[in-house]
């Protein structure tokens, strides 16, 4: 199983690793000690993440979290990811600039670290891509709120395998929990997770809507904004109104919260 990436991170992340290296070990003897749960998974089947380098340097912690990988089992997807991202600018076949998925992870990433311009304002992928995880680039984190990878030949989400995978993760010991306190976000977003962000912590509503509902969310001693949007791969979506506008709205309206709260006196 590979833990952790092969790739260079600062001296001031390398706890962090460690800490991850650590939770995702007891993560993986968690569900080889359980695997009859795992719908006709088994523990090496197992995906692991976290974050990029440079993560921990940024002005506002951005944390991804998607359903599941495809065709990594015993990877780490960080690994996986981050050459593309930096070197070769394809997705399998596809451009950087076309892949739905990881282009709007990149624009919406370089959008909040900057202001919230206009969409027209933010770079292509590609040049996003440049020095992304670098020490002048921007950097977010990732993880699957599933950890088994699926490798069939269908690209819809089995949300059996899903679902298995988050009860074991949740049952007894709540290593998603763990894994958002090492990473430690300001922000998160998640794609149509629904109902299963309740692994996350305890939410309270702040707004909802079809492109995106938003919360602010309790977990630990840590509170965070959680944004649930579309999928970043869903259909006959639009980047601009079904993405971009609402996750920077949502991020206003916190804001707003936030100051409002700062600014009400305290009996």
């Amino acid at each position: 199983m590979q833990y952790l990436p092969n790739i260079f991170y600062p001296d001031n992340e390398k706890p962090k690793l460690a800490l991850l290296e650590n939770l995702f070990r007891e993560w993986y003897q968690h569900f080889a000690s359980n695997g009859s749960a795992l719908e006709k998974h088994v523990a090496d089947d197992m995906v692991f993440d976290g974050f990029y380098p440079h993560y921990f340097s940024q002005k506002k912690r951005i944390l991804f979290i998607g359903r599941e990988t495809r065709w990594m089992s015993g990877d780490n997807y960080i690994d996986d990811l981050y050459p593309y991202y930096r070197e070769t600018k394809h997705i399998g076949s596809r451009h950087l600039n076309r892949d739905k998925f990881h282009s709007r992870m990149l624009y919406i990433a370089y959008g909040i670290l900057n202001g919230m311009p206009t969409w027209q304002e933010i770079p292509y992928a590609s040049e996003i891509g440049d020095t992304f995880g670098a020490e002048n680039g921007l950097s977010f984190a990732f993880m699957n709120i599933s950890k088994l990878s699926n490798d069939s030949e269908s690209w819809a989400a089995n949300w059996g395998v899903i679902d298995a995978s988050l009860r074991l993760s949740t049952v007894d010991r709540n290593f998603i929990q763990e894994e958002v306190a090492v990473l430690e976000p300001h922000i998160v977003i998640t794609m149509r997770l629904g109902d299963r962000v309740a692994a996350l912590g305890k939410r309270t509503p702040i707004r909802a809507s079809e492109q995106a509902n938003s919360f602010w969310v309790d977990s630990g001693d840590r509170r965070f904004l959680l944004i649930d949007t579309w999928h970043f791969s869903a259909p006959r979506k639009k980047a601009i109104a079904d993405y971009y506008i609402p996750t920077c709205d949502a991020i206003r309206r916190s804001e707003a919260t936030t100051i409002e709260t700062e600014a009400t006196p305290q009996s």
